[in-house]
Parts: structure tokens; C-alpha cells; sequence
């Protein structure tokens, strides 16, 4: 073969291969819920190029609350949402045929920012907590954190409805409460405005969770497969790259602040699991959470809505492992 006939064949060879390559490539939307880093996992897997490498063209959306990302997620506008679980279990309560495939992150980063005369927990007795509504999730979590502190969550506290953490900051640096939930990230921009911070005990709970409809993943198994596969090498270039991870986290939380995209790395980044499957404390506390929320729940059996499968099989395959040497 002459020279120009071996480099025509090479041409057609690339062009048909790049051909293929744009058919396998599957698009799919996902939508996340939050600007605070606890969709990390989900930002490297598209960033750090782990979508791309298994055949996935993913785009993210950003969707504040959960019901707006479960409403796209049954549309079809979104084929996966990241987010608690909480949010999206009140929605299976309520019908929605939705299964959780993944959850990076299973402990809750919460610790309490209090007024300087809160020392410890007891000094909560006959007090105001700050939350951002009462009867939500967050509410819920709460009741939770001040449980597991010791106080009898129904008796030894009131709760006071004042919106979101910046909110929940004002209040009480104004004394209208007396102590807030935050999220271990904010830590130092609640002592920047003289907070004291009341540490309390991690709590397992599913809060960086990957979800699609049942519907979605029966008729799309390989697609599920991919996804599972790129979020898991998202979270090890969470664990790997930590400055890669910085720059990406910087920009989805559209901040200059250096100091709150370090400690929102480093409260993401501990207890991250490797394996994204919530152990059975995670998954109980949850339930405990949602059942108050939506009673109707209490009577189903959630084991149909936990889609683990992929995961398990990337476990058993030695990948996950693969991903840390």
C-alpha cells in the first residue's frame, strides 16, 4: 500500500472511531441541591474528567431544595439528583418511584454555634435553638443532634424558626437564640463574628446521596453502571487531589474565600466513604428522621428503594481498590 493509501486509511480509521465515541458517550443531567461542597464527589467525577473517561457527557444543575430536584427527576428534565436522603425518602413516602444508587457521604458535619455563656451541652436546658423551619428536615435534624446530646429534644429546648445558616448566625449573634446547627464548615465564619462552638457527636446519616427513578435505571443498567463507576473515582480524586479538589469546590461555591473552601474540603473529605454505601446506623437514623416527616413510610419496605448493586459489583471487582494505589 502506497503511503497516501496508508494515510487515508488511518484518517478513516480515527474518524470512524470518533464517530463511535460520540454515539457511546451518553448524556445525562444531574442536578445537585446545595453551594456548600457536599456534592464534591459529584463536581470531581465531571471535573476531574471521570464522566468523560466512561462514556458519560454529564451535566450538572444546580437546584436548590429537594423537592425541586425530585420534581425534575420524575419529569425527565434530570435523569440522576444528588442530595440527602431525608428529602428524597419524604418523597417515596408520598409515591415517588426514585432508588438510591450511591452515598459518598454517611456522617453529618453538624457541630452547635452558641452564645458565650454555653459551655456544654446541659447549659442548652430551657433555651432557644435557632433552625431554619420548624417540622422540616432541618428541624428534624436538629431534634437529632440535641437527642444525641443528651436533653430530652421535646422538653428541654425550644426551637425557633429563623431561616437559613447565615440567618440562623444573625440571630444569635443578635441574642435572639441561643444556639444554631451548622455545618462544620461554617465554623469559621461563626467564630469571625464571636460564636462559641459547642462540639457534638457525628452522627451517622445518609447527606451525599445519588438517586434516579427505578424506572431509569431498569431500562438503562449500563448507563447506571458508568455513572456508579465515575462517581466513585470522583470521590478518590476528592481523597487524592486535594488541590484540584480545592479549585473545583472555589468555583461550584462561586467564592473568593479561601478559608471557608479549605474547611469546606476538609468537613467534606473526613469520613468520606470510599465504597458509597451507607452502613445500617446511617440508613436507621435516616429512617428515623424521614418516618416523623412522612408516617407513611414506616410501612413500606425500603430495602426496594436501595439500588446498590453497582457499587457492590465495583467493590467485588477490586476497582474501588484499583482507584488508592
Amino acid at each position: 500500500m502506497t503511503k497516501h493509501g496508508i494515510h487515508c486509511l488511518t484518517v478513516a480509521i480515527l474518524f470512524r472511531f470518533m464517530l463511535l465515541a460520540n454515539v457511546w458517550a451518553q448524556e445525562v443531567a444531574i442536578s445537585y441541591p446545595g453551594l456548600t461542597g457536599e456534592s464534591a464527589s459529584l463536581w470531581m467525577a465531571k471535573e476531574g474528567g471521570s464522566f468523560k473517561e466512561n462514556g458519560i457527557e454529564a451535566k450538572l444543575i444546580y437546584m436548590e431544595g429537594g423537592r425541586l430536584s425530585t420534581q425534575s427527576l420524575l419529569s425527565g428534565h434530570t435523569q440522576f439528583m444528588a442530595g440527602d436522603a431525608v428529602s428524597a425518602l419524604t418523597a417515596v413516602a408520598g409515591g415517588a418511584d426514585i432508588v438510591l444508587i450511591a452515598s459518598a457521604k454517611n456522617i453529618l458535619p453538624y457541630v452547635f454555634a452558641v452564645a458565650k455563656d454555653i459551655r456544654r451541652s446541659q447549659d442548652l436546658k430551657g433555651k432557644i435553638v435557632g433552625v431554619s423551619q420548624i417540622g422540616g428536615r432541618a428541624g428534624e435534624v436538629s431534634r437529632m443532634v440535641i437527642k444525641n446530646m443528651g436533653l430530652d429534644a421535646d422538653k428541654d429546648v425550644t426551637y425557633l424558626a429563623v431561616g437559613g445558616t447565615m440567618s440562623r448566625l444573625a440571630a444569635l449573634s443578635g441574642g435572639r437564640v441561643h444556639a444554631a446547627p451548622i455545618s462544620r464548615g461554617m465554623v469559621p465564619t461563626a467564630e469571625e463574628k464571636g460564636l462559641r462552638i459547642l462540639e457534638v457527636e457525628p452522627i451517622p446519616l445518609i447527606i451525599d446521596a445519588l438517586w434516579t427513578t427505578r424506572k431509569y435505571a431498569e431500562e438503562n443498567p449500563d448507563v447506571i453502571n458508568r455513572v456508579a463507576r465515575a462517581y466513585v473515582a470522583g470521590i478518590a480524586i476528592v481523597l487524592k487531589e486535594r488541590q484540584k479538589t480545592l479549585e473545583v469546590i472555589r468555583r461550584y461555591m462561586r467564592t473568593g474565600d479561601a478559608k471557608a473552601v479549605q474547611s469546606s474540603y476538609e468537613v467534606y473529605a473526613k469520613d468520606l466513604d470510599k465504597v458509597p454505601i451507607p452502613n445500617d446506623k446511617a440508613i436507621q437514623n435516616t429512617l428515623d428522621i424521614t418516618y416523623r416527616l412522612a408516617p407513611k413510610l414506616a410501612g413500606m419496605d425500603i430495602k426496594r428503594y436501595l439500588y446498590f448493586g453497582a457499587v457492590q459489583r465495583l467493590k467485588e471487582e477490586g476497582y474501588i481498590d484499583r482507584l488508592y494505589k
